[in-house]
């Protein structure tokens, strides 16, 4: 029943699609009426069906006035599933079904592989959606990348490729789609000492070039919006499940030019690691939201999502760390509960 009603969904939406990535959400102003929603920190997401959220590390895809969110499922064991959800607020979600799982999509998973930080896109020349994520081993030796494909975004994502891309180790990912439409992995590759950009060829299925970012600044999680024609990039340090200094750099041309890092937040960056960047166009204003995981390290199934909003001057960027605050999905504005 899902799974008709969101391929109806996405049939009747899909000339409506914004470019989105698990770091650069593009949202147009949709039917939205003019209301507010609450967006509470701190707390564990519970899905319309009373289960916690298992998305962690998520990647967001929006298609007409329905957000998609995949993640990892952190709650049955030691190689997560990736989850599917949608939301129309990005507060209740609805589970829709595991769209990569252990011993189904491929033997490796879930023996001698485990996923993280799934990242969702779709591809307008293709018209086929695709996943990017971190593909590893018990111990981290395997320092690998995988990369799905399928044909709806509800569907059967098939295994397309699996490795180091162009033969360099990578860790923590994530995805950035630039206005052109071109697509980019961005990893921390080489034991966690630099950042690795890697264009992906017109279909997002293959690494077709390389260039490394940050070399010996060991960061990772990075996630990049672009603001005008400046690209901004957040990330961290690399220090296991525990939160630390968030830093920030912008650049005009995403291979070279990044400015040196610097701090953003406070010292642990309200205790969250950078997953996501959305940017959220109304009709009064556009409003860019940060979107962290706060690790709950040793039990990370209780991992909480944190969404807050951060603004834009020039080449300065501001955090609004709140614990509750609400936005009009319709205008684009936003204030704080107190």
């Amino acid at each position: 029943m899902k799974q008709t009603f969101l391929t109806t969904i996405m049939l009747f939406c899909l000339t409506a699609i914004c470019w989105a990535e698990g770091n650069n959400t593009q949202v147009e102003t949709s039917s939205t009426s003019d209301a507010w929603t609450e967006i509470r920190n701190g707390e564990l997401w519970i899905d319309t069906d009373g289960n916690s959220v298992q998305a962690h590390a998520p990647g967001f895809l929006k298609m007409g006035d329905t957000w998609f969110m995949v993640g990892e499922d952190r709650g049955h064991s030691w190689n997560p599933d990736v989850n599917l959800y949608s939301s129309k607020d990005l507060q209740h979600w609805t589970f829709i079904r595991k769209i990569i799982e252990n011993g189904v999509t491929s033997p490796d998973l879930g023996r001698r592989r485990m996923i993280e930080r799934a990242k969702l896109l779709y591809n307008e020349k293709t018209q086929k959606f695709v996943v990017w994520c971190h593909w590893e081993s018990r111990n981290y030796g395997a320092s690998e990348a995988a990369c799905f494909e399928s044909d709806s975004i509800d569907g059967t994502y098939r295994l397309v490729w699996s490795g180091r891309p162009m033969g360099i180790k990578s860790r923590d990912c994530n995805v950035f789609v630039d206005d052109d439409g071109t697509a980019y992995f961005i990893s921390t590759t080489e034991e966690n000492t630099n950042l690795g950009l890697f264009r992906l060829s017109d279909d997002y299925l293959t690494p077709v070039s390389h260039t490394p970012l940050f070399e010996g600044d060991r960061r990772e999680a990075p996630a990049i919006v672009r603001i005008g024609d400046t690209y901004f990039m957040f990330n961290s340090a690399c220090s296991g499940w525990r939160p630390n200094q968030c830093k920030m750099s912008y650049t005009k041309d995403l291979t070279t030019g990044w400015i040196p890092l610097r701090n953003i937040g406070d010292e642990v960056a309200y205790r969250t690691q950078a997953a996501a960047i959305l940017t959220i166009k109304g009709s009064k204003q556009t409003t860019y939201l940060y979107v962290g995981d706060r690790w709950m390290d040793p039990d990370l199934p209780r991992s909480k999502t944190i969404i807050f909003p951060i603004t834009f001057n020039g080449t300065d960027c501001e955090f609004h760390y709140m614990e509750r605050f609400e936005i009009n999905y319709a205008t684009g504005e936003w204030r704080e509960v107190k």
